[in-house]
């Protein structure tokens, strides 16, 4: 009977810990602030979304929201994202 109760335990932890993280993501995120033209594109394995460098800083965009042609985005299009917003609007060249 304890076996079953460390295991729902160890389940609710894991649930909380990967939720924690899953919040703490998407505060960085709203973090982000920046205007500027993409310097640099690059993408890793697995993500949908790529990692930019703007004003000379790399941002991880896989959860930023975006409004423009995030699928082509390229070296010199202009973006614009606000603190305390997911958004970010490209603008493309």
């Amino acid at each position: 009977m304890k076996i079953k109760k460390y295991l729902a335990y160890s389940a609710v932890s894991i649930f909380i810990l990967y939720w924690s993280f899953s919040a703490y993501k998407i505060y960085k995120v709203c973090n982000f602030e920046f205007n500027g033209k993409i310097q640099k594109v690059s993408y890793e394995y697995g993500k949908y979304r790529p990692i930019i460098t703007v004003n000379n800083k790399q941002f991880d965009l896989e959860d930023v929201r975006w409004i423009g042609d995030e699928e082509s985005v390229v070296v010199g299009d202009s973006v614009v994202k606000h603190k305390e917003s997911q958004w970010m609007t490209v603008i493309k060249k």
